[in-house]
């Protein structure tokens, strides 16, 4: 939902934009001490930003994902999983429901209520074939959850919004928890990733009309993750999943010529406490906005 808070969607009515993130997480591997699945992804998105009206925004994501993950130790490094294609579109939208205006020093103050659904339009039976040595039989087994391109499961979110505008300041915050349903693989094995709650704090200062500098703090809490095995009905806490993050969150909005924005931001980690083996790296993102309207 930060997009609804870039500069460029903040002042038109329909923008369009296109971002890569670069991420990079590692956790210890399920049931194999000392070796590290490492994954690496790529995001292609996207976003388009609707508002048809001052205190409504509609914001729908469509991601195309690229997802390895590497799993080293014991003095090997191999590729678990390479997958490509389009990821769990979302759809949201955050409705104003007060709003202040002071036109004597040009500030602008409100409250929105954020919601809406990650869809699990990504594939999630992605397999990895194997032939066991004694009989010769194949055996297919469903890729890691986190390296598939979907989660196999619905992701509804609900949020708090506030935003102070002033002249060439911005400042914002949000706070939203999505909740995540249990996704089925062709096995029979089920996966949940875990409920998390979001929360930024950014500023945004514009020297001028076509720059604005962003700083701030992003947070995330996440709940471990549960697993059902195919022979199972009871789920088990996943190792080494879940925890808290805090990030700081700095970005840069360049207009380069009438309507077109061009981008940079990123999220640093500078505080971690994990459950298990995990380490979050730092991310970056880069794009160009749009506005058609």
């Amino acid at each position: 939902m930060l997009a609804a808070s870039d500069p460029a969607a903040i002042t038109g009515l329909l923008r369009l934009q296109l971002d890569t993130e670069y991420l990079r997480v590692d956790a210890g591997t399920d049931g194999l001490p000392g070796y590290t699945d490492e994954l690496t992804q790529w995001s292609y998105r996207l976003n388009a930003v609707y508002r048809p009206f001052s205190w409504l925004s509609v914001i729908a994501t469509l991601p195309l994902l690229d997802k390895t993950i590497h799993r080293v130790g014991g003095g090997t490094d191999v590729t678990s999983s390479h997958l490509t294609g389009l990821g769990d579109a979302e759809l949201g939208a955050r409705f104003a429901f007060w709003r202040a205006i002071n036109m004597g020093v040009g500030r602008v103050q409100e409250f929105a209520l954020a919601g809406g659904i990650m869809m699990p339009t990504g594939g999630n039976d992605a397999k990895t074939t194997t032939t066991d040595p004694n009989t010769g039989a194949v055996i297919l087994t469903p890729v890691d959850p986190h390296g598939q391109l979907g989660t196999g499961g619905w992701g509804p979110f609900l949020g708090l919004h506030y935003r102070f505008e002033q002249v060439k300041w911005l400042g914002f915050a949000d706070f939203s928890y999505r909740v995540r349903t249990t996704g089925s693989h062709f096995d029979g094995s089920k996966y949940k990733f875990g409920d998390a709650a979001l929360w930024s704090l950014h500023g945004q200062y514009r020297p001028i009309d076509t720059l604005a500098v962003d700083a701030g703090i992003d947070g995330r809490y996440a709940r471990i993750d549960k697993a059902t095995e195919p022979s199972d009905s009871s789920a088990r806490s996943v190792d080494n999943t879940g925890g808290l993050v805090l990030s700081l969150g700095p970005g840069l909005y360049f207009n380069a010529v009438a309507a077109l924005w061009v981008f940079a931001r990123a999220q640093i980690p500078f505080y971690k406490n994990l459950h298990g083996e995990q380490d979050v790296k730092p991310s970056v993102a880069f794009g160009i906005q749009y506005q058609v309207l």
